[in-house]
């Protein structure tokens, strides 16, 4: 009779454990992880168009945790991508949109590596490898991927003034995350993963200013003169203005004297003699170039240097010190 009374403990006991074993099993398999990105806008302020721009960082953070009934810690692999952008037909180069208008801004954007920083469909995507996920809803550190922004000088001349967006909202962006597995193992690779498990809309923005450049200008050399009885001597030069597409300027020439006119004295080297000089627009020596709106030279900036002749004239029969005689001309662009 003893031995019915010590069996039923044991089969008892051995029920229990395959229920224990029954509950537990499916919050192993239902495991997971979940992971939220997010990125912050690029802005280049102040861009010419002719010349590379300094490069700009941006950076994309990603946490990732665990579910509450996650009882071990996992790994995951999470893949960041990033497509052409709104607006932009291609990967090399991406394009910022003019916000009024059609013209486009060519610009790249790199990993902190210096490679494309792509997307499954444009090898490769940035991956941040074995993540570390905390058990039981715990959240894991701010994981900070760099991106590298480049803005070249610009194949193209005509880029007018403006703002320019490369928007990357909406399905701009990807974020793959590879199913979780233990923390002893090595998650699967996902940088060919589609699946979206999150994105992270940001901007690349770019601002062209009305802008104008002056080029180094040759100094203007009179050839000697011999005076009384001399003919007048002519000299010339040319100054080379840059200015943005459509960008609308003028060009005035300011004697040392202030004369308006273009009217100058040469003064002579260590002493007090002066010889008069004029400066004019065409080479007939017949139109004065001076400072106001009626005699500076007025054009309208497309994006290359574009150069314009000044003509100067000593008048004959000088009767002035010999010597070496110089003034110096105060060129002001206007836009």
């Amino acid at each position: 009779m003893p031995a019915p009374i010590f069996h039923r403990p044991r089969t008892l006991l051995a029920y229990l454990l395959l229920c224990g074993l029954g509950w537990f099993s499916p919050f192993l398999a239902q495991a997971g992880v979940t992971c939220t990105a997010s990125a912050s806008d690029v802005n280049f302020p102040d861009v010419k168009p002719w010349q590379a721009t300094p490069a700009q960082m941006g950076s994309i953070t990603v946490r990732c945790k665990s579910d509450v009934w996650d009882f071990a810690v996992q790994k995951v692999n999470v893949c960041l991508a990033i497509g052409t952008g709104a607006g932009s037909s291609s990967w090399e180069p991406r394009q910022m949109v003019q916000s009024v208008g059609s013209a486009r801004l060519d610009y790249q954007i790199y990993k902190a590596d210096g490679t494309f920083f792509g997307s499954p469909y444009r090898p490769t995507p940035a991956q941040i490898r074995n993540v570390i996920v905390p058990r039981n809803g715990g959240y894991t550190t701010p994981l900070v991927v760099s991106m590298q922004v480049l803005l070249p000088a610009q194949v193209s001349s005509a880029i007018p003034p403006g703002q320019y967006m490369g928007n990357y909202s909406g399905m701009g962006t990807l974020m793959a995350v590879s199913a979780p597995v233990s923390e002893i193992a090595t998650p699967s690779d996902c940088s060919d993963e589609k699946n979206i498990a999150g994105i992270f809309p940001f901007a690349v923005t770019a601002t062209v200013p009305k802008f104008c450049a002056l080029i180094p200008i040759d100094d203007m050399a009179f050839e000697n003169v011999a005076g009384f009885g001399d003919t007048e001597r002519n000299a010339g030069t040319s100054i080379g203005v840059r200015c943005t597409h459509t960008t609308a300027y003028s060009v005035s020439l300011t004697p040392s004297n202030g004369n308006a006119a273009g009217k100058g004295a040469l003064k002579l080297v260590g002493g007090s003699d002066t010889v008069a000089y004029s400066l004019f627009r065409d080479a007939a020596r017949t139109i004065p170039w001076g400072n106001t709106s009626g005699n500076a030279v007025s054009s309208t900036g497309n994006g290359t240097i574009q150069r314009f002749s000044v003509h100067g004239q000593v008048p004959a029969n000088l009767d002035a010190t010999p010597g070496d005689y110089r003034d110096s001309v105060q060129v002001t662009v206007t836009y």
